[in-house]
């Protein structure tokens, strides 16, 4: 699938979880949808720290910071293996949550996260620039190494992170 594509189905996937008064304003759609993103997604633990963090660093919301934040640890969700998520989960609190952990309505929107192309959507969905992911992945990165996350670890989160080309 092309990311046009990929990106027109997570915004229609927004306009139809996140019913709008104006339905058919695409800018009121997507506003709807990051407050669905952000209002089902509870920041909890040492995770708490890291949304501060990008928000102070990058002069992003609350909201773009955890979906930001979401659409990655999504992608290492789908990619990495099950105790791979399982360590880095144990080592910070609240990161399942950023992952789709109880089945929110995020889940739901970030599931299909399977390629950095679905990050940049999940970028784009939330108002971003494509760019910003990669001025989100040092801030996450030095998070978990803080957090106790092992190098083997973080280098496979650095690849699965690594700009395509």
């Amino acid at each position: 699938m092309n990311a046009i594509f990929k990106q027109f189905l997570l915004v229609s996937s927004i306009y139809l979880l996140a019913p709008s008064a104006d339905a058919f304003s695409l800018s009121n759609t997507i506003s709807s949808g990051t407050q669905a993103i952000s209002s089902a997604t509870e920041v909890t633990g040492e995770t708490q720290q890291l949304v501060g963090q990008l928000q102070n660093q990058l002069g992003v919301t609350k909201t773009q910071a955890t979906g930001g934040t979401s659409a990655l640890l999504q992608l290492a969700k789908n990619q990495l293996s099950p105790d791979s998520i399982g360590t880095l989960t144990n080592k910070a609190s609240g990161l399942s949550s950023l992952m789709g952990g109880g089945g929110s309505l995020s889940s739901s929107l970030l599931s299909n996260v399977s390629s950095m192309d679905g990050v940049q959507s999940a970028f784009s969905a939330l108002g971003m620039d494509s760019a910003m992911i990669q001025q989100f992945v040092p801030i996450v990165m030095d998070f978990l190494g803080d957090q106790g996350v092992g190098s083997s670890l973080l280098g496979q989160l650095q690849s699965l992170w690594a700009p395509a080309g």
